[in-house]
């Protein structure tokens, strides 16, 4: 019963009352599980297949914390796993009895990873008896790896007296602009020359754009598409007055006539968005009024993008003040140099971290959600440390701006260097990121 979050506004209020689980960003199959509980007598058994999403989520938290209070049997975990004939499936089947938990209970664990379907089965048949030992002593309320004693110690290293990002307080992420109808906010190149050539004063709404996929590691793409930005009550400002809604309105039309033309060709599907949370209709002309609240960070000298789904482990530096859609976000930092910052999300030991608490999508992309960034944790080490460390960055950003394909390995590596001494790694432990 898998059903993603923002489909099921409708019945949020129900859910937020009967389940303990409820969270506003979950998909319908935890509550399945809540329920399915519920139902058990006390010696029942419930054996699942459903995602395997709550193993690393933030929502996950509660669900997590019910499972490991209990008698865990059987855990089978697939990862891109061609279950089905040519259709690939991350998901997990669970077999949980509902008794409590016993000290130093062991249970039956396999992860299947990447397997086509005639090797799936093959390897589901003959493997049976050697499917693997856990003990439940490792699974609590925390995200669930299921690492060997190895790398649960390093996790605990590298989190150990360091801050997360989402704990600094001079660092910033945001998400991207939702504009609820792209096809009237988003305009390609030609629709921007001419709407620049009928009045040019409309340059200072239309803004360069960078979608996800145009993110890359150390560089981006140059999208041919631009981004109308017209917060709710552009162009007053802050002022909180009765009737501003229409003022602003009169003000778009009559400062920016073509732009205005432009949006109300798209009028009837514009006025039909309302909000997700609240279900507050939007002014019809604008985008959602949380976009004005921090647009001053899309205009920043420097900041961090990354796309929200990405095919590899990618962060980039922006100087030009693009905007982002909603599949795509941002870091700023008041104190923490960008550049070092930027050397830390790109290094081989963040990505090795993002094994213990990401996700990843069925065809094996990351999903790089603000909560799950946020939760990297920092070492921010000494101003030399820093500077050391932005410095190579900086060479590296100098060398793709040249020629986005020249190689930038030896760099790479001598930032991983200086990333394992910043978290105080000894070899051992450096040979176990490497070895991933």
């Amino acid at each position: 019963p898998y059903v993603e979050a923002k489909k099921l506004k409708y019945i949020t209020s129900k859910l937020k009352k009967v389940y303990a689980v409820y969270s506003g960003t979950a998909d319908l199959s935890i509550y399945f599980i809540e329920l399915g509980f519920k139902l058990l007598t006390e010696r029942g058994i419930i054996s699942y297949i459903t995602t395997n999403k709550f193993f690393n989520t933030g929502y996950g938290e509660s669900v997590r914390k019910i499972l490991s209070s209990k008698l865990i049997n059987i855990i089978l975990n697939f990862e891109q796993v061609e279950v089905f004939e040519n259709v690939l499936v991350s998901s997990v089947i669970f077999n949980i009895s509902k008794s409590y938990v016993k000290p130093n209970n062991k249970f039956t664990y396999k992860k299947f990873y990447k397997y086509k379907f005639q090797e799936f089965k093959k390897q589901f048949v003959e493997q049976q008896n050697v499917f693997g030992i856990y003990s439940q002593d490792y699974l609590n309320e925390q995200e669930w790896s299921f690492s060997d004693i190895n790398h649960l110690m390093l996790k605990k290293k590298i989190e150990n007296g360091h801050l997360t990002l989402k704990e600094l307080k001079d660092v910033q992420i945001y998400r991207g602009v939702t504009t609820g109808y792209n096809p009237a906010f988003i305009i390609s190149n030609e629709q921007s020359d001419r709407l620049l050539q009928e009045n040019p004063r409309n340059a200072c709404i239309i803004k360069k754009l960078l979608q996800g996929r145009n993110i890359r590691k150390w560089f981006y793409n140059e999208s041919d598409e631009y981004l109308l930005f017209i917060p709710w009550h552009f162009p007053l400002q802050q002022e909180e007055i009765s009737g501003v809604s229409l003022k602003a309105e009169r003000t778009l039309k009559e400062r920016y006539p073509s732009i205005y033309n432009w949006l109300n060709k798209h009028k009837e599907q514009l006025e039909s968005r309302n909000k997700e949370e609240t279900g507050i209709r939007y002014e019809w002309y604008a985008l959602q009024r949380c976009a004005a609240s921090y647009h001053e960070e899309f205009e920043k000298s420097e900041k961090i993008i990354w796309g929200l789904t990405a095919d590899k482990w990618a962060f980039t530096l922006d100087t030009k003040q693009h905007y982002l859609p909603s599949n795509g976000y941002l870091m700023t930092s008041k104190t923490i140099p960008i550049k070092f910052l930027l050397g830390l999300l790109n290094s081989k030991l963040l990505h090795y971290y993002f094994s213990f608490i990401g996700v990843m999508t069925a065809g094996g992309a990351y999903t790089l959600k603000a909560s799950t960034i946020e939760a990297l944790p920092i070492a921010i080490g000494t101003k030399e440390q820093q500077d050391e460390i932005a410095l190579k960055v900086e060479s590296i950003l100098i060398v793709k701006a040249k020629n986005k394909q020249l190689d930038v390995s030896s760099i790479e590596k001598e930032i991983d260097r200086l990333v394992y001494s910043l978290y105080e790694l000894s070899e051992e432990e450096i040979k176990i990121v490497e070895s991933i």
